[in-house]
């Protein structure tokens, strides 16, 4: 891989790292607290006179993450979209507006405010007219001239229309024959122009007498938010009241189940404490909750990232972007992975007065596990006591690259900047004398986020299932899980590992759900799975990977008894759910000439009837063949609606569902649950969560 696909982080790092000599070395492995250990990076020599100007004229020239708007770039894109309207070609003009918008710096309001008129036809002739009437809005609140008003109020009554908003309709066309009032149209055609509006309100004022009082109109129905089974566990509210957290010497914090758990129940609903989306993504997904974002809205200061509503923005913005929005372009060039970007994020997310603010970090928080408190992600597991002084040295460099990031966006003055970073503040690594007391704290923070997140990080999926085609004999409707965004959970990542998990991992958003996908009875261990999985990957591999990954050995089940992968199971057995009177999760094997149809299970005792499991087999066949005459029937339906010109709605348009996360249950068996956050330095293609 190239120098420069790598980014300049490792060169920084390999010239510190070959500057130091066995003294210096020594000195930093004597240091005992994260913060020394930034703090003495910043006064080595070659940390000091590490100039990074050449890097940000890299930024500034290659342009894939530039660090400025640039009104000549924007205005091309606003080209390309005239000439794809003029073609009638209304998405490829969808999508240059996008990138205008993008580009567009803020001062040139006039600009913005055609661009979001220009976005609002393309969408009203996509029939997106909810979002049209959003440009409008827009449009009219950048101040769009006022002798082309009359535009877009005609345009917001004809949305309306189609929307059945009659009254809000009337108000709009009555806007349109006031605005009519400014413009340079010639007499003929304003006249028709306000004949056809005067008609309209008309019609509708009829309509509205005929009718009676309007109805209210619909409201837009949002998808509900995952809830658990059952209430909340007192202690950890992220978690459902069958999930309790143990503690041994041996296993650490684990989650057990207080009762019998049937498969299906949701166990736990919990919000990241901090999220990253993927800089490949920025300029698609929202970064503040990654939804998909056809239509989006722009950052005001940077064309590098864009939000789904104006609430996502604003967000943004009094937070973690604010401060991020100058220096991005600065750290994905580095090539640092995006375990090292939520390390940066969790500083972010808060402003510097709550930062210094905390306290007693090294006493273990009691009372309500919250998801949101920092103390109860700084004591989730690191083994800094198993880490060499060689791992320290690397991540103390990226803490301390990350730290002077901060410094240059305002961080510490709780001054976000907005305009893009000036060359001779990248004269030197190191961080300001007025800085080094709070940078130092920051930094052993920082450096202490890199530590837990080698170990507690999960991948955050997006699930695209294809558009069927129509004409093709599609029954099975494949989607592929997207790796999207870098995340961690404070109270998921006490649930420790099997190799045959009792439950698996979605999202809604940057939200994760944890579901069960068996029995489990109460006081068993209630475990998911960081990346290897029996039934795909020999022991062998997994203990590998798992030690190599988390620093353990692991002693599940499939582990300790040695199960085979599903390619090597021995096809002469028949394997049948154990039908306990109480949920039991064993399965009980039968060999295909078994004479019995009573069978003892070997976990609970009990008897399993077999008979009773053939004719559900038996039955189960019936229902997939059902199952696949109604798919085919789907389809057929599809097909004709399509033929005939009928809208077919969301059935045949792609879906974008935020997926299954850590190791992702139908993700290439390979992917890992957890990010590789042994990477400081990203690996782009490979796209690992790693460690810096």
């Amino acid at each position: 891989m190239s120098e420069e696909n790598e980014g300049f982080f490792r060169r920084f790092h390999e010239t510190v790292t070959r500057s130091m000599d066995d003294v210096g070395r020594n000195n930093f492995a004597n240091l005992e607290s994260d913060s020394k250990r930034v703090a003495y990076v910043w006064e080595l020599p070659a940390v000091r006179n590490y100039n990074l100007a050449d890097d940000l004229e890299k930024c500034q020239t290659i342009a894939k993450f530039p660090v400025a708007k640039d009104s000549e770039t924007a205005r091309n894109f606003k080209s390309e979209g005239n000439g794809a309207v003029q073609k009638g070609d209304w998405a490829k003009a969808l999508h240059f507006y996008n990138q205008s918008l993008m580009h567009m710096p803020q001062k040139e309001a006039e600009e913005l405010s055609i661009l979001l008129a220009n976005r609002s036809a393309a969408l009203n002739h996509l029939e997106r007219h909810e979002e049209a009437l959003s440009d409008i809005t827009r449009c009219l609140a950048y101040g769009y001239p006022k002798h082309l008003q009359y535009k877009v109020f005609e345009r917001r009554a004809r949305c309306l229309l189609v929307l059945k908003r009659n009254v809000e309709a009337i108000k709009a066309f009555k806007e349109t024959l006031s605005a009519l009032d400014d413009t340079k149209l010639d007499k003929d055609k304003k006249q028709k122009m306000r004949l056809d509006a005067q008609i309209m309100i008309e019609v509708l004022n009829k309509g509205h007498v005929l009718a009676g009082c309007p109805k209210d109109p619909e409201p837009v129905v949002k998808t509900p938010k995952p809830k658990l089974s059952g209430k909340n566990n007192s202690k950890y509210p992220a978690a459902s009241e069958a999930i309790q957290i143990d503690f041994s010497e041996e296993k650490g914090r684990y989650a057990t189940a207080t009762r019998d758990i049937t498969a299906g129940e949701i166990l736990l609903v919990e919000n990241p404490y901090s999220a990253v989306l993927l800089a490949e993504y920025s300029r698609t997904h929202c970064q503040d909750c990654f939804k998909k974002c056809p239509i989006p809205l722009t950052c005001p200061n940077c064309p590098n990232v864009v939000f789904c509503s104006e609430k996502c923005l604003d967000t943004a913005l009094k937070t973690y972007h604010g401060y991020e929005c100058p220096v991005l372009p600065l750290i994905w060039s580095s090539g640092c992975s995006i375990t090292c970007q939520i390390a940066l994020r969790m500083i972010t997310q808060k402003n510097i007065g709550y930062i210094k603010n905390l306290k007693d970090l090294d006493v273990k928080p009691c009372g309500t596990y919250k998801t949101d408190d920092y103390k109860n992600v700084y004591h989730l597991v690191a083994h800094e006591e198993k880490r060499s002084k060689d791992d320290f040295l690397h991540r103390s460099q990226m803490a301390a690259f990350l730290v002077k990031m901060l410094e240059i966006s305002g961080y510490f003055d709780d001054k976000p900047r907005t305009e893009p970073v000036k060359h001779e503040e990248l004269k030197s690594m190191a961080i300001s004398e007025k800085n080094a007391k709070d940078g130092a704290f920051i930094g052993g923070l920082v450096l202490k986020n890199l530590q837990i997140l080698q170990f507690n990080a999960h991948e955050v999926f997006e699930l695209q299932c294809p558009k069927p085609q129509v004409g093709k004999n599609v029954i099975k409707h494949e989607g592929k899980s997207v790796f999207l965004a870098g995340a961690i959970f404070p109270t998921l990542a006490l649930f420790n590992h099997s190799c045959d998990p009792g439950v698996v991992r979605y999202f809604s958003g940057p939200t994760i759900v944890v579901r069960a996908v068996k029995n489990i009875c109460k006081g068993q261990e209630v475990a998911e799975n960081y990346g290897p999985i029996f039934t795909t990957v020999d022991k062998a591999r997994r203990q590998a990977e798992l030690r190599n990954q988390y620093w353990f050995d692991c002693s599940c089940e499939p582990c300790q008894q040695d199960w085979p992968k599903y390619d090597d199971m021995n096809e002469t057995y028949m394997r049948f759910k154990c039908d306990s009177d109480r949920p039991c999760p064993n399965v009980v094997p039968v060999q295909h000439d078994c004479r019995e149809f009573m069978v003892q299970c070997g976990l609970c005792q009990q008897y399993t009837n077999i008979l009773k499991g053939l004719k559900s087999l038996q039955e189960g066949f019936v229902e997939i063949e059902v199952v696949l005459v109604v798919e085919v029937l789907e389809i057929v339906v599809i097909v004709v609606k399509s033929k005939m010109g009928i809208e077919c709605g969301s059935k045949i348009e792609i879906k974008s569902v935020i997926g299954i996360g850590k190791k992702e249950q139908h993700r290439d068996q390979n992917s890992e649950r957890y990010l590789n956050s042994n990477l400081l330095i990203s690996t782009s293609d490979a796209q690992s969560m790693a460690k810096p």
